[in-house]
C-alpha cells in the first residue's frame, strides 16, 4: 500500500482499514506501530532518518524512496526521492534492501510463518523482490548488526480488555515476564517496582530508559476474553528508538504458562543473551500443568505486591488456594513463604506465628524447586530474623543471588538480614547499590538506602538519600518518619516534627489528629527541650501499645522509647520479650540503631548480641 502510494500520505485510518478492516476490534495504535516497525526492521530503515518510511507525526506515514522498472517487468526499491546515496556510489536504499536480500530466504519464510498480519506478506514481496535483482549489483553490503542489549526493562503491559477487574491480570503477566527474564545473569533486568511507575504514563522511550539506566525496552499489550488470551510484544533499542522485533501471541487461558515461557523465550533470543543450560530450562519448564493455580498465584503475587496488611492477608489466601490446585507448584510455595515474612515486617502476624510458616512453605517450594531464588531468600529471612542464625541466611541468600543476581529482595535482605547485624556496614551499602541497580525507582529500597547509612553511621550520606526518596515520591509516608527519626540524631527537632506531621498526614490521619499529635510534640520541646520530647514519646508509645490488645505490636519500640529516656531496667526487660518474641529485622539490628546508643556500655547489652550471636 505504501508502495503503490509512494510520496504521498498515507493516514494510519487508511491503514488500519485496508489491513484489518472497518469492524475489526483491536488496538489500532499498537497494531499500526507493530507493522510499521516490522517493515523497518527488515529493512534496516532508522525512523529518525528514514530512507523508506517518513513518519508524517500525528497523521500517518509516506514512503519516500523511489521505484524503478526491472526489464522483467518487476519492480525494485530505488533511490530515495531526496537523492541520498551510499558511500560507494550505490543508493542507500538498494544497500538496505540488498543487506536484507543476502538473506532473504530463511527470514522471509520465518516471518511468513510466524505472522498472521497483511504485513509480513508485504515483507516477503520485498524480501523477494529484492533477492530477484541481488546479482544485478556489483557490491553486496553486509547487514548492520543488530544491537547487543545488556539491561532491559518489561514496562507495564497494557490492558485491553476493557475490563477494569482484569487489570490485575495485565500487572501480573508483566510481574511474571520480569521474574522470567531475570533469571538470566547475562542480562541486567530492572524489577517491576521501578517499572510500575511507568505505568498508564506516556514518556519518550529513550528518556524512561535514560531514568532507568537500561539499553532495550520491551512494551506491549494484553486482552484477555473468556477463554483466550492474546499477548502482543516489541523490544526497541532504546538510545535510538529503533524497533528490534514484535510480534503477537495467542492461546488458550488453558495454555497461560506455556504462552508465558515462549513470549520470554523469544525475548531473550531477540537480545542475543547468552543463556547457561539451567537458564534454557527454566524457561523452558512450566511451573504448573494447572491453569486454575497459575492464575490464583497471579492474584496471591498482585495482591502481595502491594505491600500493605490488607494486600499480604489476601496474597495468603490466593497461594495457599493456588497451592491446594497443585501441591507441587514451587512458586505458589514461595509465593507464601514470603507473604508469611511479609506478614511480620508489616504487623499482621507475630513473628512466632508467620515465620514457622514462611520456613514450611519455603523448604517445601526448595524441595520441589531447588534452584528458586526466592525460596532461598525467604529462607534466609527465618533464618536471620527467628532463628538468629545468620551463617545459614548468609548461606541462603548467597544461594538466591547465585541463581538470580536480578532479584532486588535478596540484595536487600542480604544487606539489611545479614551485613549490617554483622556490622559490615561498607559491604551493606555495596549490596543496596545493587538492588538499586535492578530496582532504582523502588521507594522502599531508597528508603532502606538511606537506612543502610544511617546505620552505618554517615548521616550526612542518609540525609541525602532521604531527601532524594521524598523527591522520587513526597507522598510516600514511610520516608518522611524515617527521616525524621535522623533529624533527631541531627538535632534537628523541629523539622522532625513536621516530617512527622507528614507521615502521619499521608499515614491516612486527619489533619485534626496530625495536628494534636504535633502540637504535643512541639509543647513538649519548648517546655523541656529533647529530655521532654523522648518523655511524651515514651508515654505515646504506651498508650498505642496499650491501645494494640490482642494486636501484634512490636515490644521493640516499647524498648525504644524507654532507652530514650535514660529507663535501662525497663529498656532492658523489654528488650528481652522483643528478643523472646523473635522479632526479627529491629532487634537484630539493635546494635547499630540510635534509640539504644545509652546501653552499649551496659554487660546486659554485650549478653543480649552474644545470645543472638551478634558481635559487640
Amino acid at each position: 500500500m505504501l508502495v503503490d502510494r509512494r510520496g504521498q500520505l498515507v493516514t494510519r485510518d487508511e491503514i488500519f482499514e485496508k489491513l484489518w478492516g472497518k469492524d475489526t476490534f483491536l488496538d489500532a495504535d499498537n497494531s499500526i506501530n507493530t507493522a510499521i516497525s516490522k517493515i523497518r526492521v527488515v529493512l534496516k530503515d532508522d525512523p529518525e532518518n528514514p530512507v523508506f518510511i517518513k513518519t508524517v507525526s500525528g497523521k500517518g506515514y509516506r514512503f519516500i524512496a523511489s521505484i524503478r522498472s526491472l526489464p522483467d517487468g518487476k519492480e525494485a526499491l530505488g533511490s530515495p526521492l531526496d537523492g541520498v546515496s551510499g558511500a560507494s556510489g550505490s543508493t542507500v536504499a538498494e544497500e538496505s534492501a540488498l543487506a536484507f536480500a543476502s538473506k532473504a530466504p530463511s527470514r522471509s519464510r520465518r516471518l511468513w510463518l510466524a505472522s498472521a498480519t497483511a504485513t509480513a506478506s508485504l515483507v516477503l514481496a520485498a524480501a523477494l523482490a529484492a533477492w530477484s535483482w541481488r546479482d544485478s549489483l556489483k557490491r553486496i553490503v553486509s547487514p548492520r548488526p543488530s544491537p547487543v542489549i545488556r539491561s532491559l526493562a518489561v514496562l507495564p503491559l497494557e490492558n485491553l480488555t476493557g475490563d477494569a477487574s482484569q487489570e490485575y491480570f495485565a500487572v501480573s503477566m508483566t510481574d511474571a515476564l520480569i521474574t522470567d527474564l531475570a533469571q538470566i545473569g547475562a542480562l541486567r533486568v530492572i524489577s517491576r517496582t521501578s517499572i510500575m511507575r511507568y505505568k498508564g504514563m506516556r514518556k519518550p522511550l529513550p528518556e524512561i530508559a535514560r531514568e532507568l539506566g537500561v539499553d532495550g525496552i520491551v512494551e506491549g499489550t494484553v486482552v484477555r476474553s473468556a477463554s483466550r488470551i492474546r499477548i502482543t510484544s516489541q523490544l526497541i533499542y532504546a538510545p535510538s528508538d529503533q524497533h528490534l522485533w514484535a510480534r503477537s501471541y495467542e492461546s488458550d487461558l488453558s495454555d497461560i504458562v506455556t504462552l508465558q515461557g515462549e513470549v520470554a523465550q523469544a525475548i531473550a533470543g531477540q537480545v542475543r543473551a547468552a543463556l547457561t543450560p539451567e537458564e534454557r530450562s527454566h524457561l523452558a519448564k512450566r511451573p504448573t500443568d494447572s491453569p486454575e493455580a497459575y492464575q490464583l498465584y497471579l492474584r496471591g503475587r498482585y495482591s502481595w505486591n502491594q505491600r500493605t496488611p490488607r494486600g499480604v492477608k489476601k496474597s495468603i489466601d490466593f497461594f495457599q488456594q493456588a497451592v491446594e490446585k497443585d501441591p507441587n507448584f514451587a512458586l505458589a510455595c514461595a509465593g507464601l513463604a514470603d507473604a508469611y515474612n511479609f506478614s511480620n515486617i508489616l504487623g499482621v502476624l507475630a513473628p512466632k506465628e508467620s515465620s514457622p510458616r514462611a520456613e514450611a512453605a519455603a523448604v517445601k517450594a526448595l524441595a520441589l524447586n531447588p534452584q528458586l531464588g526466592e525460596a532461598h531468600t525467604a529462607l534466609g529471612l527465618v533464618r536471620s530474623h527467628f532463628y538468629f542464625d545468620f551463617l545459614g541466611a548468609q548461606r541462603e541468600f548467597l544461594k538466591a543471588l547465585g541463581l538470580n543476581p536480578n532479584y532486588a529482595n535478596a540484595h536487600l535482605f542480604y544487606a539489611g538480614a545479614y551485613l549490617t547485624p554483622m556490622g559490615r556496614h561498607e559491604e551493606a551499602i555495596a549490596e543496596m547499590r545493587k538492588a538499586l541497580e535492578v530496582d532504582p525507582l523502588s521507594l522502599p529500597l531508597n528508603n532502606m538506602m538511606a537506612e543502610t547509612y544511617l546505620w552505618s553511621g554517615d548521616y550526612q550520606k542518609a540525609l541525602q538519600q532521604f531527601q532524594h526518596t521524598i523527591d522520587l515520591e513526597p507522598t510516600f509516608p514511610l520516608a518522611h518518619f524515617f527521616y525524621a527519626g535522623l533529624l533527631t540524631e541531627m538535632g534537628s527537632y523541629e523539622e522532625a516534627i513536621k516530617e512527622n506531621q507528614t507521615g502521619e498526614l499521608l499515614s491516612g490521619a486527619s489533619p485534626e489528629e496530625a495536628g494534636a499529635l504535633a502540637a504535643e510534640f512541639q509543647k513538649a520541646l519548648q517546655v523541656g527541650g529533647p529530655k521532654r520530647y523522648w518523655q511524651k514519646n515514651l508515654g505515646i508509645t504506651l498508650k498505642e501499645y496499650t491501645r494494640a490488645g490482642i494486636q501484634y505490636f512490636p515490644t521493640i519500640g516499647v524498648a525504644s522509647a524507654y532507652a530514650r529516656v535514660g529507663d535501662k531496667e525497663n529498656a532492658f526487660q523489654w528488650l528481652d520479650k522483643s528478643f523472646q518474641d523473635r522479632e526479627g529485622q529491629d532487634i537484630t539490628l539493635v546494635r547499630w540503631l540510635p534509640d539504644f546508643k545509652s546501653l552499649h556500655t551496659d554487660p546486659r547489652f554485650a549478653d543480649l548480641l552474644r545470645r543472638m550471636g551478634l558481635p559487640n
